[in-house]
């Protein structure tokens, strides 16, 4: 019998079954992919880390392994193309940073490599779930290679489109932003500077993030057939296209990864948790890119969760009603700001709903605020 079983061992899975380990309560996680590719640091799909997920980290003793390959975020630069307006954000007094970026390969291995130090956890990769059969006290499942377990808790961490919560008949309120998110890195001529910039445009918006020597993480947003022309076009061509949309400040492009696209939209669960089951991740809440929020919004759902065990100061059952009923009311009001930020910021920031020109007067307007303006910059850090 185990105590938890997690479908999904990507970066969320993996962060709830090391807390688990630590916690000593016997988990099983199963991840259908066999291995996760590693990549040079050019082509490797990053990863932005609020600082309230590097003190988790770092709570977790893991930051020292994860802090050589972590990028320093010391400024964002928000600007609107075509139009007076910008703002920049600097991390408060005390904070040496707003965040950090990190390779997600990276980040995989180390948790992976926690993981083999804890004997309450056992990992299969390769494997999927085949069947379940709710019980009394928990849940029967078999697994593709042949074998049967139980569980008090069965965790649903396989993404936005996670079959879990598709066959429990879980809905999902959804939201379309008609956006395509391109996804590169560029290097740059000269140093980043530890800066982020943020653009917003006439149909769209443009984000780079710091990251190794002088490279950097670009996200562009824009039409399905904008995105695919971006995509198939030579690398110069796209190197230019990119030069006129970011600030002059980020200088000449000198090349790019692998470019690939995706569909934007909003996936929240209409429920988090049923009976012996609970949604974490992309499954029980998918956002827009565009403040990269996501992982970090579930890495303090996993930390209520740990924080609520410890508070019961004894060994207690994860599926319990009462336990998932108190976890999801003390998510809701951080998960409920979140994602209304990022909603309305993709809404209206990053479309043409309003025009330039007041878009731009209210990058102003809101740089000139400054308790707005450090309202927001914690928000963003995760500290609100």
């Amino acid at each position: 019998m185990y105590d938890v079983v997690i479908v999904g061992g990507g970066i969320v899975g993996a962060s709830l079954a090391l807390i688990l380990g630590q916690l000593q309560y016997k988990t099983l996680m199963i991840e259908q992919n066999a291995h996760f590719e590693s990549h040079d640091d050019f082509q490797a799909r990053t990863l932005a880390l609020s600082y309230a997920s590097k003190r988790i980290f770092s709570l977790l003793g893991l930051w020292d392994k994860l802090s050589d390959d972590a990028i320093s975020i010391e400024n964002i630069i928000v600007s609107m193309k075509g139009c007076y307006g910008t703002s920049r954000l600097k991390p408060p007094e005390f904070y040496e940073s707003l965040g950090y970026v990190v390779g997600q390969k990276n980040l995989e291995q180390v948790l992976y490599t926690a993981l083999k130090s804890q004997p309450s956890i056992e990992v299969l990769l390769g494997e999927q779930l085949i069947e379940k059969q709710p019980m009394i006290d928990g849940w029967e499942l078999d697994l593709s290679n042949n074998t049967k377990v139980f569980c008090k808790l069965l965790i649903a961490a396989d993404g936005s489109g996670s079959q879990l919560r598709e066959t429990l008949k879980i809905g999902t309120d959804q939201r379309e932003y008609d956006h395509y998110a391109l996804l590169t890195n560029l290097k740059l001529r000269h140093s980043h500077a530890f800066t982020a910039f943020e653009r917003f445009l006439p149909n769209g918006a443009i984000a780079i993030l710091p990251w190794k020597e002088n490279y950097t993480t670009c996200v562009w947003t824009t039409t399905q057939q904008e995105a695919k022309t971006l995509k198939e076009c030579d690398e110069d061509t796209f190197l230019r296209s990119c030069e006129k949309q970011l600030p002059s400040q980020v200088g000449r492009l000198q090349a790019c990864s692998l470019r690939i696209i995706f569909p934007l939209g909003m996936k929240l669960a209409k429920q988090q948790a049923s009976a012996r089951f609970l949604l974490l991740g992309n499954a029980a809440h998918s956002l827009h890119p565009i403040a990269a929020q996501g992982f970090n919004l579930s890495l303090r759902d996993i930390w209520q969760f740990r924080s609520q065990i410890i508070k019961t100061k004894e060994k207690c059952d994860l599926g319990d009603n009462a336990f998932l009923t108190k976890y999801q009311k003390e998510r809701q009001a951080d998960q409920n700001r979140i994602i209304f930020a990022t909603d309305k910021i993709a809404k209206y920031m990053s479309s043409n709903i309003l025009p330039s020109a007041l878009r731009g007067a209210g990058l102003t307007l809101f740089d000139i605020l400054s308790p707005l303006k450090n309202k927001f910059t914690l928000l963003g850090m995760g500290l609100s």
